[in-house]
């Protein structure tokens, strides 16, 4: 197609919708404009209906908003309204981009989605199709999602993954799709520059020598109720200890409170079960010494990220991709799994060598290897 310079539509959850799409589309505003080339984002005017979204709310209350494009975003999709689906593809037919990128994280999403594809796919020839990969099958993995989302992707002319994991994932069911393999991007954005270690633990109230954090949603498959084990035992060997747990509870939070209670732990343990707004953020990691993700599973990690802007070493799980995210024994510790005591040997590890091992410049160093230079050469050469 012949135009001045390349265009790009990506349909994705936009600002104000909050989380981790939307921050993923806020990054690919960022890396698309900044090559030069004419972005623009089709959001949904409804994502989730209220029966089936677990949290309070929906969107971001932040007062700092990342990478503010608002110019740039039309609320057009419905998840479950196929008369927005024709509008969608309507106007992108309208518009007409080089390439669709579609935003992919869960089998919900394919009805709608898939709709969208198909249709480019066979009246829009000209149009490339790509999906970007948040997950490929859930974390809650049903036995029917992999029917749905085989169905979606065959409209998929390329693909991105995040992680090598989510590559090969792909690969099995479409082994001669050309797919872009690179990495989240490091989500610098939160780091405002506010605080310093102290000052942070002052803001928060800590007093502890030693803070490790939880951060994020709180969900089953996350581990909480695990890392929350092992710190019992932590705290029978570092009497000057604190666990900071931050991030919205999705379920019943009277499984974390009660376990904290049962341990004796209620003076050790300061939980924040609230969504943390994004001008927020910094102190929590800031004040930390590490960042615990005792995941049950998981794809890649937003919060590793998070973690690397602000120079924090990790504690991870050997799950899905996001081992591929930590150096070992340099940026962090890839444990097995989350049993207590692999994540008493990772947490401690990392506490013992804190003086010795100069983390911040290990994970500077790493994260020049992240990001998005393969994105970039993916998207110059279709």
């Amino acid at each position: 197609m012949a135009q001045d310079k390349k265009k790009i539509i990506v349909v994705a959850p936009a600002h104000p919708y909050r989380g981790g799409q939307a921050l993923d589309e806020a990054y690919l505003y960022h890396i698309i404009s900044d090559m030069g080339y004419d972005y623009f984002c089709i959001s949904y005017t409804l994502l989730y209906p209220s029966l089936l979204f677990p949290g309070k709310t929906q969107y971001d209350s932040s007062e700092v908003i990342n990478y503010e494009h608002k110019d740039k975003i039309k609320r057009i999709l419905s998840s479950v309204n196929p008369i927005t689906w024709l509008k969608t593809y309507k106007e992108i037919k309208r518009q007409k981009p080089d390439m669709v990128i579609f935003l992919w994280w869960m089998f919900f999403f394919g009805p709608c989605l898939g709709f969208v594809a198909w249709m480019l796919r066979k009246r829009q020839k000209e149009i490339k199709v790509c999906f970007l990969a948040d997950n490929y099958i859930s974390h809650e993995e049903h036995f029917w999602e992999r029917i749905i989302v085989k169905r979606t992707f065959k409209q998929a002319q390329y693909f991105i993954a995040p992680s090598e994991y989510i590559s090969k994932e792909i690969k099995k069911d479409f082994p001669l799709a050309p797919v872009c393999t690179t990495t989240l991007s490091v989500y610098d954005c939160y780091n405002l520059h506010r605080y310093d270690k102290q000052s942070a633990r002052d803001f928060l109230n800590i007093k502890t020598k030693e803070v490790i954090l939880f951060f994020g949603l709180i969900r089953p498959y996350k581990g909480l109720d695990r890392l929350i084990e092992a710190f019992k035992e932590i705290k029978q060997d570092r009497k000057d200890i604190t666990l900071l747990i931050a991030g919205e509870c999705y379920g019943d939070i009277k499984v974390y409170t009660d376990k904290i209670k049962e341990y004796g732990l209620e003076d050790s343990v300061m939980l924040f079960n609230r969504y943390i707004a994004n001008e927020d953020i910094e102190p929590y990691f800031i004040a930390s010494d590490l960042v615990a993700l005792p995941y049950y599973s998981a794809t890649q990690s937003g919060v590793v990220m998070t973690a690397y802007a602000f120079r924090r070493p990790v504690v991870v799980t050997d799950v899905g991709g996001i081992k591929e995210e930590v150096l070992q024994n340099s940026t962090g510790i890839v444990i097995k799994d989350n049993s207590a005591d692999n994540l008493i040997k990772g947490i401690t590890e990392i506490l013992d060598n804190k003086e010795t091992i100069d983390y911040s410049a290990n994970v500077e160093s790493f994260i020049d290897t992240f990001g998005n230079q393969k994105l970039k050469e993916f998207l110059q050469s279709i």
